[in-house]
């Protein structure tokens, strides 16, 4: 046979050889290029499906919330007067009546100011305190084994008998409230800083040392992370703690407020009264707590993880 009858025969083999080749490269380029876009998509699906979950979860709660309230109103309504007195219990469109009374009346915006503006700077004060006292010695393990049983005496003292202390030393004005309520605050996020920071693991301050990490970088990075989720916990316990040292200093002693306005309504046995001064003591502590909710989002300390196909979405 001639060389150009064997070039004819070996032409079609090779090139069949070839799209044989390139046949499956192909195929498998393409699964390696659907495989990321599937993953993507099941990843998209399962966020979607995961917020639907999350969004129905919620309404369910806030209409569970919604139910027990109403029906405690209308409990409270059909007690009042068939089972009980209600001159031990009032009834809700008493107490309806005189928080209408309160809202349109100057009077009680400025007793309200009063006390938020006792219990909010009782609150700062008790808070940056603590901060700052558990701080140095939470790093100095020898100081703070020293000064911890006089801390632990302080803290065990009941702080509504120091109330008539606080006045006595600094009189019946916004002075003993502030300081009331910073009592109450300053020992939970004082003992929670210094267990934030003692939980840092020692291995971690090492390895920060080891990399060249001084004093100011390993207090930034290292230390305020981990001590962090402890002083929002602390803040979040005792935001209401504040708002009880400075009612109870208004309680004790004082001519404004809205424990004053309670114990007033107390003393001329206006039920309806004081169950309103409580209903808007536990609103307002209720509104400053979830004021921190966004503040510990943005403030939590976590690392970032980042799933498998975020790119590709």
């Amino acid at each position: 046979m001639s060389a150009a009858g064997r070039r004819e025969e070996a032409t079609p083999a090779s090139s069949a050889g070839k799209r044989e080749e390139a046949a499956p490269a192909s195929s498998a380029g393409k699964r390696e290029e659907a495989a990321p876009a599937s993953s993507a998509g099941l990843l998209d699906r399962t966020r979607r499906r995961s917020v639907r979950r999350r969004r129905t979860r919620r309404a369910f709660v806030w209409a569970g919330r919604a139910g027990v309230a109403a029906g405690g109103l209308v409990a409270w309504e059909l007690v009042s007067g068939t089972l009980i007195r209600p001159f031990f219990i009032s009834s809700p469109a008493a107490v309806a009546d005189r928080l209408i009374e309160w809202f349109g009346s100057a009077d009680f915006w400025f007793h309200a100011r009063f006390t938020l503006t006792s219990a909010g700077l009782g609150f700062l004060a008790g808070a940056a305190l603590g901060v700052l006292l558990a701080w140095p010695l939470a790093l100095r393990r020898v100081a703070y084994r020293v000064v911890e049983p006089y801390f632990l005496i302080a803290y065990s003292i009941p702080a509504v008998a120091l109330g008539p202390v606080f006045i006595l030393w600094f009189g019946i004005g916004l002075a003993p409230k502030i300081v009331l309520a910073a009592y109450f605050v300053f020992f939970v996020v004082f003992i929670n800083t210094v267990e934030g920071i003692r939980q840092v693991p020692r291995g971690l301050l090492d390895v920060t040392r080891v990399m060249g990490g001084g004093r100011w970088a390993t207090m930034r990075w290292v230390l305020l992370p981990g001590a962090l989720p402890y002083v929002l916990a602390a803040l979040r316990v005792t935001l209401p703690a504040a708002m009880i040292g400075a009612v109870v200093g208004e309680f004790i002693a004082s001519n404004r407020g809205i424990g004053y306005l309670t114990r007033a309504a107390a003393g001329r046995y206006q039920t309806a009264g004081v169950i309103a001064g409580t209903i808007v003591l536990a609103a307002i502590v209720l509104l400053l707590s979830l004021s921190l909710r966004p503040l510990s989002r943005v403030l939590r300390w976590r690392p970032e993880v980042r799933l498998r196909g975020d790119d590709a979405l």
